[in-house]
């Protein structure tokens, strides 16, 4: 799912019709589950993509080592690296402006984002039973019922 995918579901799915407060507080498991059930999705997404990262930073850290198999090389399509073998205080500055796992990072972030995202919609569907709750207080209030 995109982000702006997210936003715009959680956009229509954060209002709260103030005039059927009943109907909205029952509305609250059916969200609770949806976006319990993407939070998960996101989770499983963001681990894979950690290990995508870490397996390619390993096979990265071995290619300027000089360290791939010919087969590997020819695998991934690459050609040999023709750079002075880094030492090992110098490999974190390669590994790091290396722009196939830059790639991977940005990938890593954008997952982590909607992650965040998630968490947050789930925390306000928690407080959503407590929020429609002081709405019919108010609601009461304004009409003289307390």
């Amino acid at each position: 799912m995109k982000l702006s995918d997210l936003q715009e579901l959680w956009a229509n799915d954060s209002l709260i019709d103030e005039l059927n407060l009943g109907k909205e507080a029952s509305k609250v498991p059916q969200l609770h589950s949806k976006y319990l059930s993407l939070l998960g999705t996101s989770r499983l997404a963001v681990r894979k993509a950690e290990s995508e990262y870490l397996k390619l930073r390993r096979i990265k850290w071995r290619y300027y080592r000089g360290e791939l198999t010919q087969q590997e090389l020819i695998d991934l399509k690459w050609d040999q690296w023709q750079g002075i073998k880094p030492i090992k205080n110098e490999m974190d500055e390669f590994l790091s402006t290396d722009i196939d796992l830059i790639t991977l990072q940005d990938k890593l972030e954008y997952l982590k984002t909607i992650h965040s995202m998630l968490e947050s919609i789930l925390k306000s569907i928690h407080s959503r039973t407590w929020d429609i709750k002081n709405g019919i207080e108010w609601t009461k209030f304004t009409n003289g019922m307390i």
